[in-house]
């Protein structure tokens, strides 16, 4: 890896490479060069260099130094994320929506987030049986059928969670990794927000507020309600998905149970968040959840 770094065009001379192990998705690298410290990312597609090259224009990421199809290199913060902070939870949701708020107000169009699109590529994977996909197939159906086209689209960050967001000691904050960008509405990244960080009914009432507050603008909470079971659903079967394949690759770290259990905490959340619901939309739901839970089996799971 670090031929290939080292022969980018925006390096003289690359000193040494170090990787950086946080989150699940593309490979990190910290980069000592040219008596600077970068940091260097492998992209699946453009649009991660599209919305991070306006966040860094507009202060609310790192600036971007230089990107290919293959890489995206950007300037170094040394500083620690909010989720190893010690603020209460109360002050690391303000912090997170401020940049929230921020995103919003890009002036940069990523591809629409399409909700059909993406439970069929997560669900495209063999080691789910045909009676597996059929039940997740049908339970999506549910999940879907209420996302209707909103005319209140942002561009949202996607996967705001608490360990993509930078703050130093003085609580300047900066908002990184730009890859699950997308247009969308703003009950979206709420939902995924409250989702992907496992926010419980107070941190979620102090998310909404928050928002509202920051940006005067109204959450639909129907809406919100929606997004966030499907955000529970997909990123339960991400999860669940990067588990099997590294115990197909025999890659059996401490991660790899880290990613089952995150599984768990989602599927759990979702199944959670239909009993407090007691509309005959979500009856149905929870119906279908039930027979999903048995298909799975997620007790005999390692």
């Amino acid at each position: 890896m670090k031929d290939a770094i080292s022969a980018l065009p925006c390096f003289t001379q690359v000193d040494s490479i170090s990787i950086i192990a946080s989150g699940f998705s593309q490979h990190c690298f910290k980069v000592y060069a040219d008596n600077k410290v970068y940091f260097a990312k492998t992209l699946s597609d453009n649009t991660e260099v599209l919305v991070a090259e306006c966040a860094g224009k507009s202060d609310l990421g790192p600036s971007v130094i230089y990107h290919d199809q293959h890489w995206l290199i950007s300037n170094f913060i040394d500083t620690d994320n909010l989720a190893l902070s010690t603020l209460r939870a109360d002050e690391k949701i303000k912090h997170a929506i401020k940049l929230m708020v921020q995103c919003h107000q890009l002036n940069v169009i990523p591809a629409e987030l399409s909700t059909a699109d993406i439970i069929e590529s997560l669900l495209n994977n063999p080691h789910y049986s045909t009676r597996q996909k059929a039940a997740l197939f049908q339970f999506a159906e549910l999940i879907l059928e209420p996302l209707t086209i909103s005319l209140n689209n942002v561009c949202c960050h996607g996967d705001l969670n608490f360990s993509n967001v930078l703050m130093n000691q003085a609580q300047n904050t900066w908002l990184v990794d730009y890859e699950c960008a997308c247009i969308a509405p703003i009950e979206y990244d709420l939902a995924m927000f409250i989702a992907v960080n496992s926010l419980d009914n107070n941190d979620r009432t102090r998310t909404i507020e928050q928002y509202e507050t920051q940006s005067s603008v109204c959450v639909d909470l129907e809406l919100l309600n929606h997004y966030l079971l499907f955000c529970y659903f997909i990123n339960a079967l991400w999860y669940f998905n990067t588990y099997h394949q590294k115990v197909l690759a025999k890659d059996i770290t401490e991660d790899t149970a880290v990613l089952f259990k995150h599984a768990k905490k989602q599927w759990y959340a979702l199944h959670l968040s239909l009993k407090i619901d007691d509309s005959p939309l979500l009856s149905r739901f929870s119906s279908k959840l039930t027979n999903i839970f048995t298909t799975l089996n997620f007790s005999n799971q390692t």
